[in-house]
Formats: structure tokens, sequence, C-alpha cells
């Protein structure tokens, strides 16, 4: 693992150093969106439990729902033949939590955990609560957090998705199953609309080809 780590710091600082080189792809979302789930079904569905495509992917409870994200990166920078290295997926928070009635709210400085897991319907829109897998990867923000990115490690689905072992229908994002709850509010991250493109959510695959 210490000679990974190695190999994989040398490559950062010599990029020609091995045949075809290391190289580094920023990948912005191609498609994200805030689904509502736990949302009781009834005349009202559609109105109530609406997807949410503003500038901001919502997680945690809204009242009558609780709020997970959907988000999609397209691969095709990167080429089919390479070995990824690493790859990680980058969310802004910035302090601002979700509310009812499509509002935000300041996060309460509460600490929260995260999972990212695969997406399974091809369609978002087709289902009203898309398919997903479990769990490939954690993220934690502690008690009282300054505004920072938060951060998945999701090499090993990446590199599942680029050879193709699975289809690339995205990935969903919640909060830990004990802090899900109709009244426990958690972050509304930027999304790829918001109106800074520093503070969007952002793919970075480290890969070598050759």
């Amino acid at each position: 693992m210490k000679f990974f780590a190695a190999l994989v710091a040398f490559l950062a600082l010599a990029p020609g150093a091995l045949a075809g080189g290391y190289r580094t792809a920023v990948l912005p979302a191609a498609e994200d969106v805030s689904m509502p789930f736990m949302c009781n079904w009834g005349y009202d569905w559609d109105e109530r439990c609406y997807r949410d495509d503003f500038d901001r992917l919502e997680l945690g409870g809204a009242g009558d729902k609780v709020w997970r994200a959907g988000i999609r990166f397209s691969l095709d920078p990167i080429p089919s033949n390479a070995t990824v290295l690493t790859a990680e997926l980058w969310l802004g928070y910035d302090g601002t939590c979700v509310a009812p009635r499509r509002r935000t709210q300041p996060c309460t400085g509460r600490g929260y955990a995260f999972e990212a897991r695969p997406i399974y319907s091809p369609r978002w829109a087709a289902e009203r609560e898309v398919e997903y897998g479990p769990a490939v990867s954690w993220a934690e923000l502690d008690a009282d957090p300054a505004p920072q990115w938060v951060v998945w490690d999701v090499t090993d689905q990446v590199a599942d998705w680029l050879s193709g072992g699975s289809p690339n229908y995205g990935l969903l994002l919640k909060l830990a199953d004990d802090q899900e709850d109709y009244d426990l509010p958690g972050p509304a991250f930027p999304s790829s609309s918001y109106p800074d493109p520093a503070q969007q959510p952002r793919l970075v695959v480290d890969y070598m080809t050759g």
C-alpha cells in the first residue's frame, strides 16, 4: 500500500514518467437533481413530491419528505482503456441546509454522515423513486463544520463504469440511514446550476493511459 501511494505521488510530480502519462480529469456534472423519498402517496403526490432541479442538491428531511440527490458524470473525456488510479466526488458545503416548502435555512451545526450508492434506473424521471444499490462510498462532516469540500472516494465505482462492468446511471447521495428522518434536515449543496462555477460539483479522476 505504501509503495502504491508513493508511485501515485511520483506520477503526480512527473506526468510523463510512464508511457501515455498520468492525467487528471476534472469533470462537471452532466445531470443532477434533488429527489423526494419517503413521500406518502396520495392524490396530490405530484404536487408535494416534486423533483427539485434548482441550484441546490438537497439531502435530509423537509417535513413531508426526505431529500436525496442524484448526480451523473459523463466519462467520455477519459479513454476507455485508461487505468483509474483515484476518483473523487466533490460537493461544496457552505452551511446551507434544506427546509420545507422549497426553502433553505442555515445549518444547525450538527455533524453529518453521507452515503453514495449507484443508481440502477437508466431514466430517473420514469420512476417515482429510482432503484439503487448498496453504498459504495461514505463521507462525513464533523459538528460545527466550516465551509469545505465534502469528498467521496468513488474509485472502484468509476473504474467499473469505465471498463463497462456496469452502466453509468449515476450516484444517489443520501444521509446515513440513522440520520434520515422527516424532521432532520441536511445540507443543500450547490448543484451544477449554482451561479458560481467554482462551487459546482465535480468528479476528479486521476488515471493513466498506455
